[in-house]
């Protein structure tokens, strides 16, 4: 299973706004920091807005901070929020084809393994990612 690169960067971006506590954080910011273009940051806050993991304040001195406690932010909450299909093969998704899905053996294992997935993320919070904030200073590894 991979996550997009947008699911990357929405929690990439969150653990940045959790890190830097209350103070606004901008889109400069991030696309600096994570070196990720501006328009794939832009379209990942506006989803994460529109989700209500974030606020932004516009203006001049604006910027954008978490739209409510990194304690209540679940991962997994994020993810279902920000990724456009989780559903691993073909019969899983609205409008399959396969025509073995009657008979398959592969749906239970892999609906089993995605519960699990999201079971185990949704014990972590964006709370449990904060990072001081001399980790976004350094260079990339």
């Amino acid at each position: 299973m991979r996550l997009t690169d947008s699911c990357d960067v929405a929690l990439r971006v969150l653990i940045f706004a959790a890190s830097h506590g209350d103070r606004l954080i901008t889109i400069d910011e991030i696309v600096t920091v994570y070196k990720q273009p501006r328009g794939t940051v832009m379209k990942v806050v506006n989803t994460l807005t529109r989700g209500q993991f974030l606020t932004a304040q516009r203006g001049r001195s604006g910027g954008l901070r978490l739209g409510r406690p990194a304690d209540e932010i679940r991962i997994s909450d994020v993810i279902l929020h920000v990724e456009p299909d989780l559903q691993l093969v073909e019969c899983m998704r609205s409008g399959n084809q396969c025509v073995i899905t009657k008979d398959c053996r592969l749906i239970s294992p892999l609906q089993k393994a995605l519960r699990a997935f999201l079971d185990t993320l949704r014990d972590y919070t964006i709370a449990d990612m904060i990072l001081p904030e001399a980790s976004f200073s350094r260079e990339s590894v």
